[in-house]
């Protein structure tokens, strides 16, 4: 499987970043005897109002009701694993052994700087593909996040700005097109969770384009929703967490070389207490590489360090894992 951090693709080593996972999934940090039993699924209420703009938070296990902790993997079409190819069928049955409970099906949509046209259910990521992925996740009992994104050329979908009124207005009339079939896709498949946009750091900022869009696709998918926001400004900057059942996060924050995650922790409970949301790390992942802590989103020619790579995937969980808002994470 492949990775896009920020609109630039780039070819991974599939099995040796699972065994890398695997190796804390399985023997390192989810073993330790204090962590409390892992949380279950509250099935999405099916019947719950469209119409509604500002959602009641979802409860945590401090007030009774239970959380599905998502153990997630982003799960990426790329050459040749492409959906719903032998090879991708057969990677994504390797991930059940590694400990993971559900994974992110990311189909791109194709996009250009200053342009408001988009071209979707395209090349390998048809909806057909993500049909029968999803239904072999359900089949092997993973749960199904489908988290539509922007592959923007010479760019990424932060990079994406309309500053004429009218033509930001046509960006999100064909985004909206956009977000409408997938929306629909995500209750043909049974999506356990739909995500709305990712890494829009500049067209975030339009909040009431985007509690339109989310109610649109709350009268086209009935279960949960999440944004899937760029970690830093528009993280911290999103004014419509209030529509939305959780908060999302593609958590790529630094950490320090003692990687001490105080800091990053306070980020992120900031936004949580204001909100009053479930936080989900969206996408979350470093480098195999030395120094792969600083700038967790790059992937530098650097020496191979899969020992640093294990040790800041265990502070994440460490950081996280207890904290009762916490709905789990989705490792790219």
């Amino acid at each position: 499987m492949g990775a896009c951090v920020n609109g630039r693709r780039f070819e991974i080593g599939f099995f040796l970043r699972a065994a890398v996972v695997a190796a804390v999934l399985l023997l390192g940090f989810w073993g330790i005897r204090r962590i409390p039993p892992i949380r279950k699924i509250q099935e999405p209420d099916r019947r719950a109002s469209t119409a509604r703009t500002t959602r009641p938070a979802l409860e945590t296990e401090n007030s009774g009701a239970k959380l599905f902790f998502q153990k997630g993997v982003n799960f990426t079409a790329e050459y040749p694993d492409i959906y719903g190819s032998d090879r991708a069928n057969d990677r994504l049955r390797q991930l059940k052994k590694y400990g993971v409970n559900a994974i992110a099906i990311v189909p791109y949509g194709f996009a250009s700087e200053g342009s408001a046209r988009l071209r979707f259910n395209l090349g390998w990521e048809r909806d057909g593909g993500v049909t029968r992925v999803a239904d072999l996740a359900h089949k092997s009992g993973m749960k199904v996040l489908l988290k539509p994104q922007l592959f923007v050329r010479n760019g990424y979908p932060g990079s994406l700005e309309f500053p004429e009124t009218k033509d930001r207005a046509r960006w999100f009339a064909q985004y909206r097109i956009f977000l409408e079939h997938y929306a629909r896709l995500a209750t043909e498949i049974h999506a356990d969770l739909f995500c709305v946009g990712v890494e829009f750091d500049k067209l975030s900022k339009d909040a009431e384009a985007w509690r339109s869009l989310i109610a649109r696709a709350r009268e086209l998918y009935s279960g949960p929703l999440v944004y899937a926001a760029n970690f830093g400004d528009e993280f911290e900057n999103v004014e419509f967490w209030d529509a939305l059942d959780y908060i999302g996060m593609d958590e790529y924050y630094s950490l320090p070389d003692n990687l001490s995650t105080e800091e990053l922790v306070r980020r992120v409970e900031a936004v949580q207490k204001r909100f009053q949301r479930p936080v989900i790390f969206t996408e979350v992942g470093f480098p195999s590489v030395a120094g792969g802590n600083r700038n967790p989103w790059d992937e530098p020619p650097e020496e191979l360090s899969l020992e640093l790579q294990a040790r800041c995937y265990e502070e994440i969980f460490r950081a996280f894992y207890e904290k009762p808002w916490f709905a789990g994470m989705y490792w790219w």
